[in-house]
Parts: structure tokens; sequence; C-alpha cells
């Protein structure tokens, strides 16, 4: 896992339907073997990542007292501050841990700045409007036009896992058109005193939507993916790409064809662990939450038949999402 499959967007952007059809079988290996790609080709900025990463920086150096005021209110999910150690990851696979040794800064869409009208209650919280510091300058600029680029690129990912599951390729488009993805940013401070036991940065977990976008830091070590042997393999960083990786909703989706995998962040070692910090940001690209998630029809077995009883998808994202939770916490 030090190594993982390196996809040239650009060959999805020239639009030849040849190169499409070879990057489209790539993505298929890909996701079948590990469910973890890396993206190159893609079109965000370097500029704009830079300015990103010097801004998210800024913002968790705020006092503790400032980032508390962007608490999201009580009924409302995936919208601003999270605390230090108010999640705890591996609790969505029903294991119980300390907290996880992070703090987040979670953003939605920036269509949803004045409200969303849903049908379902249950999913008026993952419409809410988002959150925004009034410091670091520039951060809402920042961040909105970061979001309008991932946001691009996850729907064009989409776009190419249509073709590598043998479906025509605007398939998913209506199934995320109105979805409720996340950004999140993940502050992990340097650590001034020895964890507890079982007390990671970020607990072992398997994604929940359909794809994450994850972009480190340059720097940023202690990516941990297990692999088929059962192991913890280190996956180092990628600077100038995105490491993808599949979510439990796409492996459902796809009938167990693609795989939703383990990966954790583990704490620095030994002398290092006073000094080193550590700062990623995710995109969830989540479904719309009416959106039923039913064996897609290439992913079928031999007989027909299929594993998963259908389930809405916010439904199943909403159980995950309170699961990791510490009570009370809120964002």
């Amino acid at each position: 896992m030090t190594h993982i499959p390196v996809i040239d967007m650009q060959r999805f952007y020239r639009g030849d339907p040849a190169e499409r059809a070879a990057l489209a079988r790539e993505v298929d290996a890909a996701c079948r073997d590990t469910g973890f790609l890396t993206v190159a080709g893609h079109q965000v900025p370097d500029a704009l990542v830079r300015d990103l990463l010097a801004t998210a920086r800024a913002f968790f150096a705020l006092p503790i007292e400032r980032k508390m005021a962007l608490t999201a209110p009580t009924g409302t999910m995936l919208r601003g501050y999270s605390p230090f150690q108010t999640h705890r990851l591996a609790r969505s696979r029903g294991v119980e841990t300390p907290p996880d040794l992070r703090e987040i800064f979670s953003l939605g869409r920036p269509a949803l700045q004045q409200g969303h009208p849903v049908a379902d209650p249950d999913a008026a919280p993952f419409y809410q409007p988002d959150i925004w510091p009034a410091e670091p300058a520039g951060f809402r600029a920042i961040y909105s036009e970061y979001y309008g680029q991932i946001d691009a690129l996850a729907a064009d990912l989409m776009t190419v896992f249509a073709l590598a599951l043998g479906l025509p390729e605007t398939y998913f488009a209506d199934k995320i058109d109105d979805n409720f993805a996340a950004l999140n940013t993940f502050h992990y401070p340097a650590q001034t005193e020895p964890p507890k036991e079982g007390q990671l940065r970020a607990g072992a977990h398997s994604d929940f939507g359909s794809l994450t976008i994850l972009l480190q830091q340059p720097d940023a070590g202690g990516l941990e993916v297990m692999g088929k042997d059962g192991a913890w393999h280190y996956l180092p960083p990628q600077p100038g790409r995105f490491v993808i990786n599949i979510g439990d909703l796409m492996a459902q989706w796809t009938n167990d064809r693609w795989c939703s995998t383990l990966h954790r962040v583990v704490n620095p070692a030994g002398e290092t662990m006073t000094g080193q910090s550590r700062l990623s940001l995710g995109f969830f690209c989540h479904p719309n939450f009416e959106t039923m998630i039913d064996c897609i029809p290439t992913c079928r077995d031999v007989d027909g038949g299929w594993k998963y009883q259908p389930v809405k998808a916010g439904t199943y994202m909403r159980r995950k999402i309170m699961a990791v939770r510490n009570p009370g916490a809120t964002g």
C-alpha cells in the first residue's frame, strides 16, 4: 500500500472514447482491489490548494473561544466547528475507543446558504446554511472556491465510476444533483501528552458515502490502510494529487464488487510526538438524501440476486454519523 494506482484525469477531460474506456477499466480494477486510488491531472489549481492549507492552519491557530463560537446549533449536522476529542470513528464499526485526537471544521454546499426545503424532516439537519468564521481574512472566499472545484471533480469521478461499472455515463447524475456532501477540515494538534491506550488521531473506520476526495498537507504522515493481508500499510502523502477512496454506500451499491476499505490515522512516534501536527481536508460525496441505494444492475449476482436490502442514502448516513459523535457533541 505504499503505492496505489495513479489515475490521470486528463485522459477523461480530453474526451477520447478509447482513452475514457481504458481509464474506466483501471478505475474498476483499483476499486475492486483496494478501494483506493490517486488522482492526478485534475483541474484544481495548485495556488488555490496552497492558499486553502494556509487559511486552514490560521483558523485552527485561533483561540479556542473563537472557534467554539462556531459550533453548530442542536439539530444541525456537518456544519461548523467540532472541538478536539468529540468524535470516535471506530464506533461506526461498533468498537469503543477513547475519543479521536482531532478537531474538525465542516462545510456543506455553498448553494445551501439560505437553507433548503426538504420533504423528509430527517433530512433537514443536513441541508442547513453553513457557519462561516469571520477570521482569518478570506476564509469564505477561499473555501467557497475550493468547494466548487472539488464538487466538480467529484461529479467527474462519478461519471468515470459509471463508465467503470458498464453504465451510461450520466447514471449517477440525478442521484447526486441535490447531495448533502460535506467538506471537513481535520486538524490533529501536536500531542503534548501520551495518548490513552487505543487512542488514535482517527480510529479505524471505513468512510460512509459514495466516495472521498482527500487532500493532505505535503508532510502529513500517519494515514494507514488495511491490506488484504490483514495488516496495516502506510500510505504516504501525495503532493499535487488527491487520494480517492470508496465509501460504504458505494460498496453496497455495487454489491461489494468495489470495496470500502478500513483506514486510520496513527499517532506520531517517539520524539516527534510533541512537535508534529497534521492537517487534511476530506470531501465526502454523499448521494441525495432521498436516493435509494439499490443494487446497480450491472453488479447483480449471476442469478440476478444481491446481498443488501435497499436503503435510503440519508437514513444510512444519519445512522453512521450519529454513531461516531460523543453525547452532546455538535457539528
